[in-house]
């Protein structure tokens, strides 16, 4: 899957219209998991309704390590030295992209922030890619259907 994480932030204005200022784009995590919607479902009697509180979901994005840090990974660098007394909170967008690199369909998810950061194993006798691993908590996630023309 071509994916493509894009980092923003989202402003609302005085009559609550969404307006969003992208910053650098964060391109190829080969996996992603955690796109996930759910409720709070609660039944009394014979009446079912939702408690209005989402759960608490995990993102997880994997990709190989570049000799240049991504706008990504530097934000997480600066988030490393606040990491046992801050949560710096963000707004991920993550678009998949068909073999035209043109996007297809898109997810916005709103107030994440990073839970963790890891890397695969290193050995010196092997000649494997450096895989690194972020996890984001968050709660909110929007499906967004992308309509695109061609000219």
């Amino acid at each position: 899957m071509n994916c493509i994480l894009d980092p923003t932030d989202v402003i609302y204005n005085a009559k609550n219209r969404l307006k969003l200022f992208s910053t650098p784009v964060d391109i190829q995590f080969s996996d992603i998991t955690g796109l996930k919607k759910t409720r709070n479902i609660t039944t009394f009697g014979s009446m079912t309704s939702t408690d209005g509180v989402s759960p608490q979901q995990t993102l997880t994005l994997k990709r190989g390590i570049f000799t240049i840090p991504s706008p990504l990974t530097i934000t997480n660098l600066i988030e490393s030295a606040f990491w046992n007394n801050r949560l710096l909170r963000r707004d991920i967008l993550i678009t998949t992209l068909n073999s035209e690199q043109e996007p297809t369909y898109a997810w916005l998810i709103t107030n994440a922030y990073l839970e963790g950061w890891e890397w695969n194993g290193l050995n010196a006798g092997s000649n494997e890619l450096l895989i690194e691993s972020m996890s984001f908590k968050y709660t909110r996630i929007n499906p967004i259907q992308l309509k695109f023309t061609k000219q």
